[in-house]
């Protein structure tokens, strides 16, 4: 029989600010709630009970809680990154502290009040020492938004899965309804993120790497523009012609790298060229050249081979890890938002930070208008017909690569038909978003594609702003020293041993900033790791992968 007298407050309070010290702090000044109370089980264990319209709700197995905490345990079994809803007396959680594969732990809950009776009468302090562990009670949803922003990082802490224990959870339905679509809000783009890092996150260092010699010589800049033509690959490019040419005169033209060669078949010399793609089939787009004296802006992370196109490059850096570290540490390099995931996203912020006042979008279609792939010219017409012949003719190459994904969808309006993608929706809300947080005027011509809704309120703000000159600043040193420097605080890291959490705190600020430029490829090798395998043994894996790149170049 337990004696309810006891109290194990000073102990959890003592325990719990090892690791949620302001939580620790919160609860030693909370009032301890009436609605909850303590009742013994069958089997003599306590357990907690809300008071709740008159009736009382045990949050656990009124027989055996910590049987019933083991069947829980059992019927989920995930490694990762838990959160759990409800804390209870934590009879469902404990089994979970046993299972190394489990990365972190969020403990989520409402009321203060009863968090602190609960504590006073259950010894909680292998949770609350427990390194991975975190709280928050009460937490509103942009705390929890930012906790999970900080904390998750999809590459070594795994997928992250949500548990609730659900007698709590019926008892303030609402309450963890918000905090659900909260946690699910945050997740939904860093899965996007995680998934393109774990394709293209080694490629990006290693790419990096290669372009540093080239991007330590680099002296082009591009001068203020007031209207810029933002040219997209889009089928509707065809039709917008006639528009683009009349606009010519007086305005400065961006072209995708993908734009280029239709560009050049309608006689049409481009200002620029953008590409961000970090892959080696960027280079199909500039198989006929770039002519002389256009002006080629490319990611610090895109392929080698585009530095042999031209001496007149200006190098970008974007939202990579790497590609960050070497602006803040080596050479300032223009940043341009490639977040939107696709090279017309990129050339609107290119054009915003070039000052414009005005910026059209030509072949910006988000879509397969009437089934077609790309406008007429780019590099897929001259690559299809090479290979078209009387039993495969170029028909067939086009409609194989437009239902190459099997979950397309057909739309029809008064202009035709025209096909969608889900990425295609996504890229095209990513670039609505962009364009209306833009004091400036973007103004979509019309076409075949999707329509992009452009929501500006730049009459009252573009006169504010003032032109400015894209171009990267001095170097701070030969790229030779600055990958010594690097590699000198990289062989500093120590081997992950522990959580993840706890790896990271015992971090210095130097090689917390070294061990983020190497998560991307840490995404990349997770993406190929054999299933089972913990955070703390991803990051292990690519700290030596890191390594054994960097010796190659150093030597």
């Amino acid at each position: 029989m337990h004696n309810l007298k006891n109290s194990f407050l000073e102990t959890n309070l003592l325990s719990l600010s090892s690791g949620n010290a302001q939580l620790a702090e919160q609860l030693s000044y909370a009032e301890e709630s009436d609605s909850l109370s303590i009742a013994e089980s069958k089997k003599g264990k306590l357990i907690p009970l809300i008071v709740k319209n008159m009736r009382q709700i045990p949050l656990h197995s009124r027989f055996d809680p910590e049987k019933e905490g083991n069947r829980f345990f059992n019927t989920f079994n995930n490694s990762g990154y838990i959160v759990f809803l409800g804390f209870g007396a934590a009879y469902h959680i404990n089994p979970f502290l046993a299972n190394k594969q489990i990365s972190e732990i969020l403990i989520i809950d409402k009321d203060i009040g009863i968090f602190k009776k609960i504590i006073h009468y259950f010894n909680l302090t292998g949770i609350f020492l427990d390194k991975r562990v975190k709280i928050l009670i009460d937490p509103e949803p942009e705390i929890i938004t930012s906790f999970i922003l900080k904390h998750y990082i999809p590459a070594i802490s795994g997928n992250l899965h949500i548990l609730k224990l659900r007698s709590r959870v019926e008892t303030e339905p609402d309450f963890f309804s918000q905090v659900t679509r909260t946690i699910n809000n945050v997740i939904a783009p860093l899965s996007e993120d995680f998934s393109v890092q774990s394709y293209f996150g080694k490629r990006w260092f290693i790419n990096t790497l290669n372009n540093l010699e080239a991007a330590e010589k680099a002296t082009t800049t591009i001068p203020p523009v007031q209207t810029a033509l933002v040219i997209g690959a889009g089928p509707s490019l065809e039709v917008q012609m006639p528009e683009i040419k009349q606009l010519m005169p007086d305005s400065f033209i961006i072209s995708t790298d993908t734009a280029l060669p239709a560009l050049l078949k309608f006689n049409i010399k481009p200002n620029l060229v953008i590409s961000i793609d970090c892959q080696h089939i960027t280079y199909f787009h500039f198989l006929e050249g770039l002519p002389q004296g256009i002006p080629l802006v490319i990611d610090l992370a895109s392929p080698r081979n585009m530095t042999k196109l031209t001496e007149n490059i200006l190098f970008f850096t974007s939202g990579h890890p790497f590609s960050l570290y070497v602006k803040n540490k080596w050479r300032s390099f223009p940043f341009i938002d490639t977040s939107g995931g696709n090279v017309s996203h990129a050339a609107v912020s290119l054009a915003y930070s070039l000052g414009a006042k005005h910026i059209h979008l030509f072949g910006v279609d988000f879509s397969y208008p009437r089934g077609k792939s790309y406008a007429r010219g780019t590099y897929l017409y001259p690559y299809f017909c090479s290979r078209s012949n009387r039993f495969s003719p170029l028909e067939n190459y086009f409609i194989t690569f437009l239902f190459h994904n099997d979950q397309i969808d057909k739309k029809y309006d008064p202009s035709g038909i025209r096909y969608v993608t889900k990425p295609m929706i996504s890229y095209k809300t990513r670039l609505e978003s962009l364009i209306s947080d833009l004091d400036t005027e973007v103004i979509p011509s019309k076409g075949e594609g999707e329509k992009i809704y452009c929501k500006n309120n730049h009459k009252e703000k573009t006169m504010k702003r003032f032109p400015s000159i894209l171009s990267a600043g001095p170097a701070d040193t030969s790229w030779k020293l600055f990958l010594h420097r690097y590699d000198r605080i990289l062989s500093t890291l120590p081997i992950p041993k522990y959580s993840v959490s706890e790896y990271m705190n015992s971090l210095t600020p130097l090689q917390k900033e070294i061990c983020t430029t190497i998560l991307p490829a840490a995404a990349a090798i997770r993406k190929d790791a054999p299933q089972g395998m913990t955070g703390t043994q991803i990051l292990k894996e690519t700290i030596e992968w890191t390594r054994n790149v960097m010796k190659r170049y150093i030597s």
